[in-house]
């Protein structure tokens, strides 16, 4: 009987151990199974975090940005209620709710809930029991009112908070409330949602400085621009300020000059008069007495014109048809034209309307245009000269287009921008004055001068006049 006791205790106290053993190994298994599903949650939200870290950098703008961080809150927290992102608005020196999980907050952006707690924290916090529910006791009425109706499930049972910030500057804050009670937020949680608003604070401070080198860049462009223009204003002034202290000179000059022309001239004119009063009323010399008498005159009014270049013309202005100014002005210079051996055309438009202008000035215009076409062709040549109307696409008035064309040797591109300046010549007869002053009295007349020339093809002077000379 003894040893039968014996062997019963020995096998109970077996059976003990073998159940302690037993208990032990499921307590093993139980926490390597928790380890690993811990193992295979960090794994996941690791993953989560690196795809959110690969996205972001795609972002366009910061609506992209905090829209995929509250996107993915959902996937590293699960069990979450609501998810508030908020920014700090400079403008309006406040925090902004910038996107929820719930459309209605951005809508209302009334509720800052715990946003003023998170921005503030040095760090990611939990609050969870009675730390949460001061902090929600602590809201306004407005507050505490709209953060319940933007929750499916009231209270929360935990809250996760996180600054959003880059070194010393925040950006703004992350908030999530856990509504329900079985997916608790735990402290291991949070150093998941500081990375996640540690993302989203770079992100968002790369996209503030893109778009600030981005404006400055655009304002460094428009004050380049502005300086160009400036530059381009100075050097027109300057332009400007020269052109006029040449035609000072030409105004200075024709005064000095003025007296000695002058005398001459009224001794030629004298004589005409005095050879015209020996002369038969039908003798056929009284015509070509009367073509020196007026010319004589208009090189008394040219010189008179010279004398005033800066004072206000004293000719009357008058009723001028272009046409006919052109048609005298190829029949004074036929005898030069023939002993030139140039062939001259005319293509006179029929509609071309008489005009208020300086008859004289425009005359010499003409003569001074056409004297250089005759010189541009030494070895003759076709001189050919046109009219026509150009008719407005506005309110402004139309245009008369009178263009003097020739055949000559052309224009080299480095001497057309000096043109129209006084003394500039490249004819060793020349004086530089001709086209200075032709030049002034088509401005006068509110009209234009334009040139076109190809060397060893001709040259084409294109003289834009308006119907209507305000």
């Amino acid at each position: 009987m003894g040893e039968i006791e014996a062997l019963l205790l020995r096998i109970a106290e077996l059976e003990r151990s073998l159940a302690e053993t037993k208990a032990h190994t499921e307590l093993i298994e139980h926490e390597a199974a928790l380890q690993m599903s811990r193992a295979l949650d960090l794994n996941n939200r690791l993953s989560v975090i690196l795809s959110i870290s690969a996205a972001l950098p795609n972002s366009r703008d910061v609506d992209s940005v905090v829209q995929l961080v509250v996107r993915e809150a959902a996937t590293l927290f699960p069990g979450t209620s609501a998810t508030h992102l908020f920014l700090v608005d400079s403008d309006q020196n406040a925090l902004v709710l910038r996107a929820a999980d719930n459309p209605a907050m951005i809508i209302k952006r009334t509720s800052l809930g715990l946003a003023g707690k998170a921005i503030l924290a040095p760090r990611a916090m939990l609050l969870v029991g009675p730390e949460l529910e001061i902090a929600l006791d602590d809201l306004s009425p407005d507050q505490f009112n709209a953060l319940r109706e933007s929750m499916e499930v009231w209270p929360p049972y935990s809250a996760l908070l996180a600054p959003l910030r880059v070194d010393s500057q925040r950006f703004g804050a992350l908030v999530l409330y856990g509504g329900v009670n079985a997916h608790l937020y735990h402290p291991r949680d949070l150093p998941f949602i500081q990375a996640l608003a540690d993302l989203a604070a770079v992100s968002i401070d790369e996209l503030n400085q893109r778009s600030r080198a981005a404006a400055l860049q655009r304002d460094l462009a428009l004050t380049q621009s502005l300086h160009a223009e400036a530059e381009a204003r100075l050097n027109t002034a300057q332009a400007q300020l020269l052109q006029s202290a040449k035609l000072a000179a030409v105004g200075e000059l024709s005064a000095s000059v003025a007296h000695e022309i002058n005398n001459p001239l009224y001794a030629a004119r004298n004589s005409l008069y005095l050879v015209e009063q020996d002369l038969d009323t039908d003798a056929p010399q009284r015509s070509f007495l009367t073509i020196a008498q007026q010319e004589l005159g208009r090189i008394a009014r040219i010189i008179t014109r010279m004398r005033d270049f800066y004072r206000p013309a004293k000719a009357e202005l008058a009723a001028t048809n272009i046409n006919s100014l052109l048609r005298e002005t190829l029949e004074l210079v036929q005898t030069h034209l023939r002993h030139s051996h140039i062939n001259a055309a005319a293509d006179l438009s029929a509609d071309i309307p008489s005009i208020i202008a300086h008859a004289d000035q425009l005359r010499q215009v003409f003569l001074n245009i056409i004297l250089n076409a005759c010189d541009a062709m030494p070895d003759g040549g076709d001189l050919r000269v046109r009219t026509r109307m150009l008719q407005a696409r506005s309110e402004a008035p139309s245009t008369i287009e009178i263009d003097i064309c020739d055949t000559g040797v052309g224009i080299p591109l480095e001497h057309r921008p000096h043109l129209f300046e006084p003394f500039y010549t490249t004819k060793a007869h020349g004086t530089g004055l001709g086209l200075a002053i032709s030049a002034h009295i088509v401005t006068q007349h509110n009209g234009r001068i334009l040139v076109e020339s190809e060397l060893c093809q001709g040259t084409t002077f294109s003289i834009l006049l308006p119907t209507s000379n305000q």
